[in-house]
């Protein structure tokens, strides 16, 4: 009797840990959540401070965040886009971001982004 608790008891401690585990890799698994306005508000407003822009300059790159972040959402409304896509959109964004600044500023805002981008963790291979 003794030996058939300890059985069990070793089984539901592995069946517990390899459910616990395996949650923990599909938490960590997908995009970063798509930034609500008042968060894009504070993006905008550490770029501005960060690449000293003027009030031109941050009005014009508020509504690209605002415009990039919903074409964002809506992409993945629609289901999961591929790689590619999201990698295009990326390179619009920066790019329409970029005609707005001057050199120095390209340089800075290419270092912010750097800094700030968001970390996907990727599942650990067993």
């Amino acid at each position: 009797m003794k030996m058939n608790f300890k059985k069990i008891a070793t089984l539901l401690m592995i069946t517990a840990s390899i459910m616990i585990g395996g949650n923990f890799a599909h938490a960590q698994q997908g995009p970063p959540p798509t930034p609500n306005s008042t968060q894009i508000k504070k993006m905008v407003i550490e770029l501005s401070d960060t690449l000293d822009l003027d009030a031109d300059q941050t009005k014009d790159i508020a509504e690209l965040f605002t415009d990039h972040f919903k074409e964002v959402k809506e992409k993945f409304a629609s289901g999961r886009p591929s790689r590619k896509d999201m990698e295009n959109l990326d390179t619009k964004f920066k790019k329409e971001v970029n005609s707005l600044l001057n050199e120095e500023q390209q340089e800075q805002f290419e270092a912010y982004m750097k800094k700030n981008k968001p970390q996907q963790s990727r599942p650990q291979r067993r």
